[in-house]
């Protein structure tokens, strides 16, 4: 997801300021190719492991995870889009019948348990609020009806992102703090309303209040939770779950991109110039650390603070029937 948003991030800045167009390519690329290898390596997983798979699709937070394979499904079409307008129409429907079945199954299992108040985490926001993916290709499409299609599941995941960030907010504030492994987690927060700018301005084309609102709440989001990128190095040894402030900070710097096209300021465009190199030292700086751990084998080495915060997310009590 990070990659593929990287990939976008600069396909913005050939736009703009005609950046090498060779660079959005080449993480379009090194994206698709994640892709592949990360669900080979899951069905491998799911194939030796079956019951610890069936345990994660269990569990009230570790199942939100699954959402990423579908919102991939949802992102890489942007990628392929240039290529092949029917292979990517295929994937991005694929994609948008899933997330739909998959927010309509995790919602009703929410209703159907007592949720412990301690498992409201950001990770909650992947499964519902990733409907607000489906517009960030599905409006480049041009079909019948798909503008409808795009409008449904932006007003969902607009409606539930205020709702599961207001109970997110609520354990954060009442709630011990999250231990330091999942702390960079926080950065999902930001996520919701850079889609909601992207999308409202793909509807609208407007710079209105509106799209103001949205942009600059999620501005100030990033700038509450922005120091979780920068004491990533010090707070804790590297985890693969850093990853998760990849893509809520290039949804982000897409959103930037999008709103300075609405703002004749040239002091304003300095704004995604200056997101989309942090954006890119982030991942560049994750994948070296993934693929020098990986290589080294201490990508998997025991983590107390990991166990510590696996510990905390376990459900206190079994659902009862």
């Amino acid at each position: 997801m990070g990659m593929t948003g990287l990939s976008f991030c600069w396909g913005w800045a050939e736009r703009t300021w005609g950046a090498p167009s060779w660079i959005k390519d080449l993480l379009g690329g090194i994206a698709i190719l994640l892709f592949v290898l990360l669900i080979i390596a899951y069905l491998m997983k799911w194939r030796k492991y079956p019951d610890l798979v069936r345990t994660e699709f269990n569990h009230p937070v570790s199942v939100s995870f699954f959402a990423t394979i579908i919102i991939s499904l949802l992102l890489l079409p942007g990628i392929l889009f240039t290529y092949s307008k029917p292979l990517a129409t295929a994937i991005w429907a694929t994609g948008t019948v899933l997330m739909a079945a998959f927010s309509w199954f995790v919602f009703r299992r929410w209703l159907g348990h007592q949720q412990e108040p301690a498992n409201a985490l950001p990770a909650w926001l992947l499964p519902i609020v990733g409907t607000l993916d489906i517009p960030v290709v599905g409006a480049r499409l041009a079909f019948p009806g798909v503008r409808e299609i795009n409008l449904l599941f932006f007003a969902i995941g607009l409606a539930f992102a205020v709702i599961l960030m207001t109970i997110i907010i609520y354990r954060l504030l009442f709630f011990p703090p999250l231990p330091e492994a999942i702390q960079p987690s926080l950065m999902i927060l930001v996520g919701p309303f850079a889609l909601a700018t992207s999308a409202y301005d793909s509807f609208t084309g407007a710079h209105d209040i509106m799209l103001s609102v949205f942009f600059y709440f999620d501005l100030a989001l990033l700038a509450l939770l922005g120091s979780k990128i920068v004491l990533l190095p010090v707070c804790c040894p590297f985890r693969v779950g850093w990853w998760g402030v990849s893509f809520p900070l290039v949804a982000f710097t897409i959103a930037a991109f999008r709103y300075s096209a609405q703002v004749p300021s040239r002091l304003f465009q300095l704004v995604p110039g200056a997101l989309l190199v942090l954006s890119t030292g982030v991942i560049l700086y994750l994948l070296v650390q993934s693929l020098y751990k990986l290589f080294t084998h201490q990508l998997f080495l025991p983590n107390p603070a990991a166990e510590k915060a696996t510990r905390m997310l376990e459900p206190a009590s079994k659902p009862q029937p």
